[in-house]
């Protein structure tokens, strides 16, 4: 972290940032909720939902509304011929794939703090943690913010 009182200090800009460990944070862009260590379930903000569980903006237009309803329905004529091993494969390459994705995006945050893309961080202290201290937190739910992100599912023709 920087040692700049103006960025980090009280009524810095990233004031919320110091003497923590935000990783999940930085991953999810949720700074006032997530500000947490506690990775566990990040990765479902990199799961994609089904065409049908993520209605289009009240603002778009009545043509991007029909066209929603058309990958909706051949979404699910897709879907529907499935078989219950195709959708559990499926299910794990997405698994594998969006936890290699937060794996990732942690790194992109550390790279950058260490200074492999410029000018390091000066580190000013380390974070000591207790023993067992990740099992005595809550399990988190994604935030509003990560859980509206979440890619939409593609069925290829």
């Amino acid at each position: 972290m920087s040692i700049s009182r103006g960025t980090y200090g009280p009524g810095g800009g990233y004031h919320f940032f110091a003497g923590r460990d935000a990783a999940r944070a930085f991953l999810t862009g949720c700074f006032q909720e997530d500000l947490t260590p506690d990775l566990r379930g990040v990765e479902a903000m990199y799961l994609p939902v089904e065409p049908w569980e993520k209605p289009p903006a009240k603002d778009v237009s009545e043509e991007e509304k029909k066209q929603h309803e058309e990958d909706v329905k051949r979404a699910r004529e897709k879907r529907g011929r499935m078989t219950k091993g195709e959708v559990k494969i499926r299910a794990e390459a997405e698994r594998r794939k969006a936890k290699e994705s937060a794996r990732e995006g942690i790194e992109h945050w550390a790279r950058l703090f260490r200074g492999d893309k410029g000018k390091a961080y000066r580190e000013v202290g380390r974070v000591k943690r207790e023993e067992g201290w990740l099992g005595k937190l809550e399990r988190r739910a994604l935030c509003a913010q990560a859980e509206k992100g979440r890619p939409v599912r593609k069925y290829e023709d």
